[in-house]
Order: structure tokens, then C-alpha cells, then sequence
């Protein structure tokens, strides 16, 4: 059991650096075997195509990422505000070129992959589940009341795949705003905007918590 779980590993490992080194349209199970040095078969054995393989890559991704954000998320000066979530999670996506991806909905990364409508990566939350979000952390404390909730998930909407694509373009322009530049001016702009004086963290983590498990009972 330990030893198909890390062959299983190896084969996520290796079909993430040649996902990123090529593409999805370019990738082969048999290029993902040699990266991981195993046989074809023992890939099969594990995930029945290639969309499956990058299914489980994306799930697993994510997965990491969840756990990084609630660990970043606590140590927050403010845990729980909207100002916090933005960023820390935005710090975790720019440190990791797979997140970017995924983040960004990449073509040059996930390709057709992209159009197949059996992929299960999970695309962007959107303005209805942003403006539901903030309502409850409004109700917890943690967002200034007076504000128009459904305005302010539509810009949150745009500013975040914007960000996501500054990112991105600052590993081919170097000479652009550094991540942590973007993520501490965009967040300061969050933080000013919504998050009022006396913030009740401990309601807002509270609540962000019994969603996050309730998600994990679930999946």
C-alpha cells in the first residue's frame, strides 16, 4: 500500500513538471512513466487517461493548498477579514508556479484539457458565491455594514484574475511590480475598503472553519 502511494506520488510529481514544462496537449503517459521512472503499465494502473492524471494533479494541488492557506490565514494580523484571505492566499498561488496555473485557468499550461467536460478542476468561484461569502462574513463581524455587497464581489471578481495575471507576467518581466508588491497594495486597498475598526476575527474564523470542514465531509 506504501508503495503504490508513492508511485503514485511520483506520477503527480512528474506529470507537474512536464505539465509545466510542455502543456497538456503535448503530454504523454508514456513521457510521465520515464519522469517517474516507472513502467506505463503501473500509470494505467493508477489513472485510466490522461485527463484523470491532471484531474488528480489539480485535486491534489488544491488540496495542499487549502491546508497551506488555513495555517496562513491564522497567522494573519487580522485572521478572517477579507483583506486576510486575499492574502494570504494570493501569497501562496505566487510562490508556486502550479497554483498560478490552475489560478489562471493557463492554456499554454492545461490546454484542451481546459474544454473537456469531464475535467473536475474547478473553475472560478464567481460574484454570486463572492457576494453570498461576504454577506456572511458581514453577519460575522468582519465587513463594514453599508457596503454594497454585490458591487464589491464583481470588482473583488475582476481584481483577483487580474492580479493572478501580474503575477504571472512578472516571471517574464522581471522589471514589473514584484508579487508581494501587487498582493501588500492590493490587500492595504481591501482592507480599507471593507474591513471596519473593531473586526471580530474569532467569529470570521469561526465561520470560514465550519465551511472548510463541512467542504471536507463532503468531498
Amino acid at each position: 500500500m506504501v508503495d503504490s502511494s508513492r508511485r503514485r506520488d511520483a506520477l503527480l510529481d512528474a506529470a507537474v513538471g512536464l505539465l509545466l514544462s510542455r502543456g497538456y496537449d503535448k503530454l504523454t503517459m508514456v513521457d510521465v512513466a520515464e519522469a517517474a521512472d516507472l513502467s506505463r503499465t503501473i500509470v494505467y494502473r493508477h489513472f485510466a487517461s490522461k485527463r484523470e492524471l491532471v484531474d488528480a494533479v489539480a485535486k491534489r494541488a488544491l488540496a495542499d493548498y487549502a491546508v497551506g492557506w488555513r495555517k496562513g490565514l491564522r497567522d494573519e494580523p487580522t485572521p478572517g477579514t477579507p483583506a486576510s484571505i486575499y492574502r494570504a492566499g494570493f501569497r501562496l498561488v505566487a510562490r508556486d508556479p502550479l497554483l498560478t496555473a490552475i489560478a489562471t485557468r493557463d492554456r499554454d499550461v492545461f490546454g484542451r484539457y481546459l474544454r473537456d467536460p469531464d475535467a473536475t478542476m474547478p473553475g472560478p468561484a464567481g460574484p454570486g458565491f463572492l457576494g453570498d461569502f461576504l454577506d456572511m462574513q458581514q453577519q460575522a463581524g468582519v465587513v463594514r455594514q453599508g457596503v454594497d455587497l454585490a458591487s464589491v464581489a464583481v470588482v473583488l471578481e475582476a481584481l483577483t484574475a487580474a492580479i493572478m495575471r501580474a503575477i504571472q507576467d512578472h516571471q517574464d518581466r522581471p522589471d514589473s511590480p514584484s508579487p508581494e508588491a501587487l498582493i501588500d497594495t492590493v490587500t492595504e486597498m481591501i482592507d480599507r475598503m471593507l474591513t471596519p475598526d473593531d473586526p471580530d476575527t474569532e467569529a470570521a474564523m469561526a465561520l470560514i472553519d465550519g465551511l472548510l470542514d463541512k467542504k471536507n465531509t463532503t468531498t
